[in-house]
C-alpha cells in the first residue's frame, strides 16, 4: 500500500483507489463514499487515485465489459512499469456472475465498502509485519513503493521473461465476462494471443476455422459442459492434441478425475492465481511442443 499517503490521525494510511468504467454518478458516489472512511479509529481509509500523482493505485474498481476502461488499466501498468494492482470488477447482474471480488450494477456503497475492506485486510496480510509496505528512496529523495515485498496472488510483481516462443494463440471458453478478461489480460503478459467463446457450442464452431495452441475451457456453461466439450474436442483429428486446461471454481478430486477422463490436460481453479496460471501454461505448451515434435519425427520415419 502507498505509504506516503496520509490520514487523520488515528486512522489508517489512505489506501488509493482507481476507478475505471463507471458513470459519472457512480464516480462521484465512490468519491463520497471514500471521503467517509477518513475517520478516527477506522481500520482502513480510502482515497480516489490521480492519475497525475506519482503514487500509484492499491487496489482498482473495474467494468471489464468496457474496453476503454480495460485499455485505460492497461496503458497504466505499462506506462508506470508497475504490478497488476489489485481488482474488484463490476458488471451488469445479467451479464456475469459474482465473483470472490465483484460488485454488481447499480452500485451499493455498503457492498462495494465492505469489498474493500476485505481486499484491504488480504493485502495487509501480504506486507511485512513491520511496515506496511517496504520502503525505497529515489535519487531525488520521494519515497517510493517497494512492491517486490508483495508477489502474491492480489498484487504481482511484473513476470520473469517467458521461456514460452512467441505467436501463441489460445481460446478461452468461459460464460463469465469476467473470467474471460482475466486470463485474457494474463495471457497478454506472457505474450499470448487470445479469442474467446462464451459457449461450448460456440468454442467447437471457433476450432473448426481457426487453429489454438492451448484452450481454457470452463466446465459450467449453459448447453453443453466442459467435459462434453472437451471430449468431442478429442475426438476431431485437427484438435485431438491441442492442450486444454479445465476451468472450475471447484477442486474435489472427483472433479479432476472427470477431466481427466475427459481428455483435459491440466486444471485451474477460478478465480485464477498468477503464478499458478503462468507455471501451468508453460509448462502445458512445452509439454505440447514436446508431442509435436515427436509426432512430426514419427511421420518421417513412416514416410521413409
Amino acid at each position: 500500500m502507498n505509504s506516503n499517503s496520509t490520514a487523520l490521525p488515528g486512522a489508517a494510511k489512505k489506501i488509493l483507489i482507481g476507478v475505471f468504467g463507471l458513470s459519472d454518478y457512480e464516480l462521484r458516489l465512490v468519491r463520497s463514499v471514500l471521503s467517509l472512511t477518513m475517520v478516527s479509529g477506522r481500520k482502513h481509509s480510502y482515497a480516489l487515485f490521480d492519475a497525475s500523482q506519482a503514487v500509484d493505485p492499491d487496489i482498482v474498481i473495474l467494468d471489464p465489459d468496457n474496453a476503454q476502461a480495460r485499455a485505460a488499466l492497461q496503458e497504466l501498468i505499462e506506462a508506470r512499469n508497475i504490478p497488476e494492482p489489485a481488482t474488484v470488477f463490476i458488471s451488469n447482474a445479467v451479464q456475469a456472475k459474482p465473483g470472490k471480488y465483484h460488485l454488481l450494477h447499480p452500485l451499493v456503497p455498503t457492498k462495494m465498502l465492505a469489498l474493500l475492506d476485505q481486499v484491504a485486510d488480504e493485502l495487509a496480510k501480504l506486507l511485512p509485519a513491520t511496515s506496511s509496505a517496504a520502503q525505497l528512496t529515489s535519487a531525488a529523495g520521494r519515497v517510493v513503493t517497494d512492491k517486490t515485498a508483495v508477489v502474491q496472488p492480489l498484487l504481482q510483481k511484473a513476470p520473469p521473461a517467458s521461456v514460452l516462443q512467441t505467436g501463441y494463440r489460445a481460446l478461452i471458453v468461459d460464460d463469465s465476462p469476467t473470467a474471460r478478461i482475466k486470463i485474457d489480460l494474463e495471457l497478454r503478459s506472457m505474450k499470448i494471443a487470445s479469442d474467446c467463446a462464451e459457449t461450448g457450442e460456440q468454442a467447437l464452431q471457433m476450432l473448426e476455422k481457426k487453429n489454438y495452441d492451448i484452450i481454457f475451457l470452463d466446465i459450467v456453461m449453459p448447453g453443453a459442459d466442459g467435459y462434453e466439450i472437451c471430449k468431442i474436442i478429442r475426438r476431431q483429428p485437427q484438435t485431438k492434441r491441442t492442450p486444454v486446461v479445465m476451468l472450475t471454481s471447484k477442486s474435489s478430486p472427483f472433479d479432476r478425475i472427470r477431466g481427466s477422463l475427459s481428455g483435459c490436460s491440466s486444471y485451474l481453479t477460478k478465480p485464477v492465481e498468477h503464478l499458478k496460471f503462468r507455471a501451468v501454461v508453460e509448462k502445458t505448451l512445452t509439454a505440447g511442443e514436446a508431442i509435436f515434435t515427436m509426432d512430426k519425427s514419427h511421420d518421417l520415419v513412416m514416410g521413409s
